[in-house]
């Protein structure tokens, strides 16, 4: 009885989506613990500190962000500089306060700073998908990438000071185009 329901749950399912339009799987997360098998080691320790205020993801990238002070920015800034396997090292810095909002939540909770975590395979699929690249094999190609991009965003109009931050040698700092 259960294999019937479920197949009649994915028929229903299958039915409604083919005349709507697909734009992806996301959610926020509602756990104090958030944990994925494919992240860069030490990723899921920046993700679970207690200073979260909001995590969400959009088909394979997670977006979390944080709120404290200066002290605690330097040590999240310091462990996230020691994580191996992704693409660079990056602090983005925006002008104005940080926002800590799904793409769905009418509402945004004050922020300090954010990470961005994406595999980069999706990333490559996904440009070379926008180009009408659709190959099998060039998509299996970029597929294989098993580097991670992983990113700080930090908002200079928020309560830390910038001149407090102590940025690792090996983290390349980058204004966005807003911030001067």
């Amino acid at each position: 009885m259960k294999r019937r329901f479920g197949f009649v749950l994915a028929t229903i399912g299958a039915a409604i989506l083919m005349g709507t339009n697909a734009y992806g799987l996301g959610s926020d997360y509602f756990t104090n613990r958030v944990e994925q098998p494919g992240w860069p080691k030490g990723m899921e320790e920046l993700v679970n500190s207690t200073n979260r205020v909001h995590g969400f993801f959009v088909n394979a990238a997670d977006r979390f962000f944080f709120s404290g002070g200066a002290e605690e920015f330097n040590s999240f800034l310091q462990a996230y500089s020691k994580i191996a396997g992704i693409d660079g090292h990056e602090l983005i810095l925006h002008a104005g306060a940080g926002d800590a909002k799904s793409p769905w939540e009418k509402a945004p909770r004050a922020c300090d700073w954010g990470l961005l975590g994406i595999p980069k395979s999706w990333l490559k699929v996904g440009e070379l998908s926008g180009q009408g690249t659709n190959s099998a094999g060039t998509m299996k190609e970029a597929a294989r990438d098993t580097n991670y991009v992983l990113r700080v965003d930090f908002w200079t109009g928020g309560k830390i000071p910038f001149e407090q931050i102590k940025v690792p040698e090996n983290v390349k700092v980058v204004k966005d185009d807003k911030t001067k």
